[in-house]
């Protein structure tokens, strides 16, 4: 079987029109962030978006990237960047600080893990897709924590936990 390497089907939005939703995304991101409104992280959908991966999703593969799609992404600085930074503006909203790969030192009060395996698990395989092995290291540590700590990695009766185990 040949690996799919474009994504061709019809629902696709384009890189344009992705970039441009991840653009409002990360906008909303900054916002909460300043604000502490951590909550929003917890209760909002974004990670077809924020984290695109090579998977149809609820929406189809409106935001599925392959890999003529991460490279064109890949050679935007600008767009790697947010990318980058919505990844570490999503841990920070569970307490985990992406490079110093620890928790932060002060939590506020809604800083903290809310039960999304499957965004963890989206925002890991994204990085891993495109190819961000420090970053990628630094969601393992965070959900190997989670793991050791008895958190359940289940979602829709998949064990997601299997990702992060060496």
């Amino acid at each position: 079987m040949t690996e799919i390497t474009k994504n061709t089907n019809k629902e696709f939005v384009g890189i344009n029109q992705l970039k441009e939703k991840h653009n409002w995304q990360l906008e909303k991101f900054e916002s909460w962030a300043a604000e502490g409104e951590w909550i929003n992280f917890h209760s909002s959908h974004y990670d077809w978006w924020m984290f695109p991966i090579k998977a149809s999703s609820k929406y189809g593969y409106a935001y599925s990237v392959y890999q003529d799609e991460i490279d064109q992404l890949k050679s935007d600085k600008e767009f790697i960047k947010k990318y980058l930074r919505g990844v570490e503006l999503l841990l920070l909203s569970w307490g985990w600080q992406l490079y110093p790969e620890k928790f932060v030192d002060k939590f506020d009060v809604d800083q903290n893990w809310f039960n999304w395996p499957i965004r963890l698990h989206k925002c890991a395989n994204s990085l891993e897709q495109f190819g961000f092995s420090q970053e990628l290291n630094s969601v393992k540590k965070y959900a190997k924590y989670l793991i050791d700590k008895g958190v359940s990695f289940e979602y829709n009766n998949k064990d997601l936990s299997e990702f992060f185990k060496d």
